[in-house]
């Protein structure tokens, strides 16, 4: 029996015997001693409340200033993506300067010791003259920075990968497939396709792609059907990880119906991948959104910049896009996400498009049609925020592909917790290098 604290992500496994012990003292008499020391045990986890509130030590506080920052070089792109939510024809003309980067980056670099500097666009090395100066002027402090770009891989030089070498930089590929039938909405307007400079660059710089790059995938009806042998031949090849997004009809693809999953079919990718976890077919290569997912069941709220709920566009994330606004969120252009602050960061951890972000959260938890019933709401947390804008064009809603989801692989963790043997526990222990105790239990 799985037992699930109301305001977290906190869970536990019980016999039948426990449970009936538990709710036996819950309700009624605490005076007893072994009742009383195990409310305590479960106060002090976050797993109970006392008038409604958890033990302060279980809350997460977020950091009052970003810790990931995305900097978006440019809207322009070489190649046109059927689904692109970024594209947009008067953002396609837009370039980031230097001296806005500057600017936000030296307030944060006064308020913030650790950051992540995540370059993207369009296709951010369309401008790497600029990406170089921005890594070069923040040289003197790389000791506080990780750096990564999101590229399509068709722009690669060798001064761009022995620059990207040189900065240890985490390189994330976007490519949909393993053929290019599977990559056909990745549209090009001139050769190598992103498929063909990829496995160009797997090639010439083997141990490049090997430890330093993960890959995107957009999982469409077009690419769904090969995304288990992508994954298996990645694996083969000894890349770290591949994450997997699911089309939004927006920006260009705005129109692709016919190409966005239904929730089934989503589940069912998900299931494809998760059997080849438990058959042993899948372990090397990190599977991240099944990782984070798990990732919520080990914490008592959750944090993990996508999956979290509320997310991180609620506390640190922070985009510079490439006409110089700052929002909270990557994934949609909507008001709901901008942040209308003067070139300081003074308080932007308490900024209305962070606190709507909170709101809708304690809305879904209290008062949504589908959230406040569920049992699962704490280590799902409401579904994507920006993703339900996208279905529906509002924030107080779940988007169904995200819903569905959760509801397929919550149970299917708590179910195997419960039994043995525990290969997605075995799994998520080998990439977290985390030896939890239970994976190896009988």
């Amino acid at each position: 029996m799985v037992v699930l604290a109301d305001r977290s992500s906190g869970w536990c496994v019980l016999t039948t015997e426990e449970y009936k012990q538990l709710s036996q003292w819950l309700p009624d008499d605490f005076s007893n001693h072994e009742a009383s020391a195990t409310l305590e045990h479960l106060w002090e986890a976050g797993l109970v409340t006392q008038d409604g509130l958890p033990h302060p030590s279980s809350i997460y506080r977020p950091a009052p200033y970003p810790t990931a920052v995305l900097l978006k070089l440019t809207g322009a792109c070489n190649i046109e993506c059927e689904y692109c939510y970024d594209y947009d024809s008067k953002r396609f003309k837009a370039q980031q300067t230097l001296e806005v980067i500057q600017k936000t980056l030296e307030n944060l670099l006064d308020k913030q010791e650790r950051f992540s500097v995540a370059f993207h666009g369009g296709e951010p090395l369309l401008k790497f003259g600029l990406m170089k100066q921005v890594v070069e002027w923040l040289e003197p402090f790389h000791s506080r920075i990780g750096f990564s770009v999101q590229t399509n891989g068709t722009k690669f030089t060798q001064d761009i990968l022995d620059f990207l070498e040189k900065y240890e930089f985490s390189v994330g590929l976007s490519l949909d497939g393993l053929d290019e039938k599977s990559n056909a909405l990745r549209k090009m307007r001139h050769r190598p396709t992103p498929l063909q400079a990829i496995e160009s660059l797997m090639i010439e710089r083997p141990d490049f792609v090997r430890e330093r790059c993960g890959f995107l995938a957009v999982a469409s009806k077009t690419s769904a059907p090969g995304l288990p042998d992508f994954a298996l031949w990645l694996q083969d090849f000894g890349v770290k990880g591949l994450s997997i997004t699911f089309l939004d009809l927006i920006g260009r693809g705005q129109h692709l119906i016919d190409e966005r999953l239904s929730p089934d079919e989503a589940v069912n990718v998900y299931r494809n991948l998760i059997d080849l976890i438990r058959r042993g077919a899948i372990h090397e290569l990190a599977l991240r959104n099944i990782l984070g997912r798990m990732h919520n069941l080990f914490t008592l709220q959750s944090r993990d910049l996508c999956y979290r709920g509320p997310c991180g566009a609620a506390s640190d994330f922070l985009v510079l896009d490439a006409e110089g606004a700052k929002r909270t969120c990557d994934c949609i252009y909507h008001p709901y996400f901008e942040l209308d602050l003067t070139d300081n960061l003074e308080n932007t951890g308490q900024h209305r498009s962070r606190n709507a972000i909170l709101e809708r959260h304690e809305w879904l938890r209290e008062k949504g049609p589908t959230c406040a019933t569920c049992p699962l709401f704490g280590p799902c947390g409401g579904t994507c925020v920006a993703k339900a804008i996208a279905q529906h064009g509002s924030a107080r809603n779940v988007d169904p592909v995200e819903c569905a989801l959760s509801q397929y692989i919550y149970p299917e963790f708590f179910q195997e917790f419960a039994s043995s043997p525990k290969p997605l526990f075995k799994y998520y222990s080998f990439h977290e290098d985390k030896p939890f105790e239970f994976v190896f239990a009988a």
